[in-house]
């Protein structure tokens, strides 16, 4: 589609990497404003992204190689090739909350109320970053007569450049979208600490599954029993999240409703768990 934008000299600005430092910028703001809305330190937040995007891209493109080693294995120098698109994001999500989590036991923060800040943020910034697939003409679906397929000139390592394909990297910004903003929601309202990460796990996992079904075999390899990779991860995912949902309902101190009109005012003080659940990887 427009994988370059524009050249400055000898370097290039990728569509790609522009978005997914947007998305990051647009994550760290909602997850900061969130968590300052419940008295949370944003400070350590806002730390902590560096950290966690760091080991989220790291851990992002280790996964996606180790899914595709085939093709990595004629052409070893592409590993570094992170422009040119080619991420998972289970293996960037697991990387980034097992730094943030190191990172904020570290500070003494609570780690599962500032991952609850954080999550809607994420779904955001991923929503964000979803548009640089898009521009850079990477993970589309399969053919489609609807009007806004995709024409298959503008997509990479297509089949049949005279068919269109479905916008898969739309469709997956417009829901993740969706997930934000319920997301947000939940944070808001009364709830159990950890359960709004729990959500978050839970409903991306059925997005990606669904998604998976569009992907599957143009851009994305089924691994096992007809699913991708991605579509096994999901289908546990689900499972665990429900299950921490209900655990953390039992288990877990509950939190009040934010005051709507006060973005800085702390809540009533809650206690943070003596303990913390342990995190599903995404």
């Amino acid at each position: 589609m427009l994988p370059r934008l524009i050249q400055i000299g000898p370097f290039p600005l990728y569509s790609f990497g522009l978005m997914v430092v947007l998305g990051f910028i647009a994550g760290v703001w909602l997850a900061t404003r969130l968590a300052m809305r419940r008295g949370l330190p944003g400070a350590v937040l806002m730390d902590a992204a560096v950290v966690i995007l760091l080991a989220g891209i790291v851990g992002a493109r280790l996964l996606f190689v180790l899914l595709n080693w085939k093709t990595f294995a004629a052409q070893p120098w592409d590993v570094f090739s992170t422009w040119q698109g080619g991420m998972s994001f289970h293996g960037g999500a697991a990387a980034g909350i097992f730094a943030g989590v190191l990172y904020a036991r570290a500070q003494s923060a609570p780690v599962l109320r500032l991952a609850e800040a954080a999550v809607p943020g994420l779904a955001l910034g991923y929503a964000v970053g979803r548009i640089g697939c898009f521009l850079n003409g990477c993970c589309y679906g399969e053919p489609t007569t609807l009007p806004w397929g995709i024409p298959g000139a503008y997509c990479q390592g297509v089949r049949d450049a005279a068919l269109h394909y479905h916008p898969a990297q739309l469709y997956a910004m417009l829901l993740n979208l969706v997930l934000c903003a319920a997301l947000v929601r939940a944070y808001h309202r009364p709830h159990h600490v950890g359960q709004v990460m729990a959500l978050y796990v839970g409903g991306y996992s059925v997005y990606r599954f669904a998604i998976e079904a569009l992907r599957k075999n143009y851009t994305a390899d089924v691994a096992a029993f007809g699913l991708t990779a991605s579509q096994l991860f999901s289908i546990a995912a689900i499972v665990v999240s429900a299950a921490w949902w209900l655990w953390l309902k039992r288990h877990s101190e509950s939190v009040p409703e934010v005051a709507q009109d006060n973005d800085a005012s702390p809540e009533p003080a809650v206690a943070a768990p003596s303990a913390l659940p342990p995190t599903p990887n995404a």
